[in-house]
């Protein structure tokens, strides 16, 4: 199958040897590397992989900017984004890109930790107050063996047709870090798509979840753009209860990192809701369907009062 693999590196010198002589074994159509950084990651793998196909923008234009670039330039008819820092089991390709025969579908893989000892998502669990959780996180690697749909895709690796990625307007370049794959994600399911997680198709991920001061802006503001590009004001009020209920669990997580959480949590919520967004057309019934009605109890809440707040929302 014509399955174009993009890679987008920032200064990932130390893992791309092993996450392209992986690839290479798949035999995929063609692999694209966008080099985003500048500590000689292009030119080794210029050097030392000659089939691959590297760009080098100008710029670093974050995770977002760099894909899109990388698919504009991949010539397959199915496009697999995948991060760097990974290792691909044997399979990976053929089983991810096999389900895309079947209609409007977006495929992700079962992502293992980097030494494959446990799981680090399988799918992710996009919530409709716009917060985002990885399923499995820390569980045995056997778990979720079956292949079902899924409210959201990790963007550390998924599949879907190229002109797809392209109709649906690729990632929102405002999104410089963070939240893009949860964007992509509902506005697939609002223009008819579905996500599909597919544990046949395994990966192994240097990433450790960790959620700092700095982080927490980002992924709160982006959070905020993300709702009012899909979200009207009549579902701001319907939902209002289960929005002001996430706020108490994200501003007592910021609480729970200092003065710099809550500095950055309130930078993000000026910084979220000045900003100007586009809004995103659709069917709202398709979005809702899709997305997740619970928040994982483990990820965001500690204690039985954080808890009980969490069944509530």
């Amino acid at each position: 199958m014509k399955a174009s693999v993009v890679i987008v590196t920032y200064n990932h010198r130390k893992y791309i040897k092993q996450c392209l002589e992986s690839v290479m074994e798949q035999k995929p159509y063609e692999i694209v590397v966008v080099d985003n950084g500048s500590d000689g990651t292009a030119e080794y793998v210029e050097e030392n992989f000659p089939s691959v196909k590297v760009i080098k923008p100008e710029k670093n234009l974050g995770y977002a900017g760099g894909n899109n670039l990388g698919v504009r330039y991949a010539t397959g008819e199915y496009v697999v984004i995948l991060n760097p820092d990974t290792i691909v089991e044997k399979g990976w390709l053929k089983e991810l890109v096999k389900p895309l025969e079947n209609g409007k579908l977006i495929t992700t893989s079962k992502i293992l930790v980097y030494d494959g000892s446990a799981i680090n998502t399988c799918g992710n669990i996009n919530h409709f107050t716009g917060l985002t959780f990885t399923r499995g996180l820390g569980e045995k690697p056997d778990k979720y063996r079956r292949q079902e749909y899924m409210s959201g895709f990790s963007g550390c690796c998924f599949a879907m047709r190229r002109k797809d990625f392209l109709e649906l307007g690729g990632f929102d370049e405002s999104f410089f870090i963070y939240n893009e794959d949860s964007d992509f994600s509902w506005r697939a399911h609002l223009k008819g798509f579905r996500v599909m997680y597919v544990p046949s198709s395994v990966i192994r991920h240097d990433y450790v979840l960790k959620v700092p001061p700095e982080k927490i802006y980002y992924l709160e503001k982006n959070r905020y753009m993300m709702l009012k590009k899909y979200l009207s004001r009549k579902d701001f009020l319907l939902l209002l209860p289960s929005f002001l209920l996430a706020e108490l669990l994200t501003f007592g997580y910021a609480v729970k990192c200092g003065w710099k959480g809550v500095f950055y949590k309130l930078k993000a919520v000026r910084d979220g809701l000045r900003v100007k967004v586009s809004k995103v057309d659709g069917d709202k019934k398709n979005l809702f369907r899709a997305l997740s009605a619970a928040i994982p109890v483990d990820q965001l809440t500690f204690n039985w009062a954080e808890r009980a707040v969490q069944g509530v929302c």
